[in-house]
């Protein structure tokens, strides 16, 4: 007994819906949590990002003020790399604020990608399994997935980078509060000498 094409369709419809609904019943908390720790990970960016600006800008304007505080003769060549240091941790983190851009809009493409994909696939099933129409929309919609895969990679390339550059940035402040103060400890030092 063979089936008929309208049957094929259905079956295939209803198959495909048993599965995205058992997908769906077993991965919506996993994927409701996902999202939620998704934000609370923006949100952790963004105040990482503030304290960074803050913590490099607040030290580069303390400089003068600090070094008038402790009477400091200090070198111009050790003032500048320390205020040096705390541009770079500036300018690095200007950089990491780029890079978590470019992480949300390849995320914001993958979706778009992966919601072309399901538009295609259902397009697909409302037509033969042997038609041109099914498979030009099967094709599309793997494009799309393929598409939307190498957006998600990119996507995890840029969140790399930024997590490197938010360290750097770190290390740029460590460094210049570290130096300038071995540098004002020393000058200290040599005019108490």
């Amino acid at each position: 007994m063979t089936e008929t094409q309208e049957e094929f369709r259905r079956r295939t419809e209803e198959v495909d819906a048993n599965l995205y609904e058992q997908v769906n019943k077993r991965g919506e908390p996993h994927r409701g949590r996902s999202f939620e720790y998704e934000k609370l990970a923006v949100e952790y960016s963004h105040r990482a990002f503030q304290l960074l600006t803050y913590l490099n800008g607040g030290a580069l304007v303390a400089i003068p003020p600090a070094l008038a505080f402790f009477k400091a003769d200090v070198g111009r060549s050790d003032v500048l790399l320390t205020a040096g240091a705390f541009i770079a941790g500036l300018v690095l983190v200007l950089l990491a604020q780029g890079c978590a851009f470019f992480v949300m809009a390849k995320r914001a493409e993958a979706s778009m990608y992966s919601y072309h994909e399901q538009f295609n696939r259902a397009v697909a099933l409302q037509n033969s399994s042997s038609s041109q129409a099914y498979a030009d929309r099967m094709s599309a919609s793997l494009e799309n997935s393929t598409e939307g895969s190498k957006r998600l990679a990119r996507s995890d390339k840029w969140r790399i980078a930024a997590v490197i550059l938010v360290h750097l940035s770190l290390a740029a402040f460590l460094f210049g509060c570290g130096w300038g103060a071995w540098v004002v400890l020393l000058a200290k030092e040599v005019a108490a000498i």
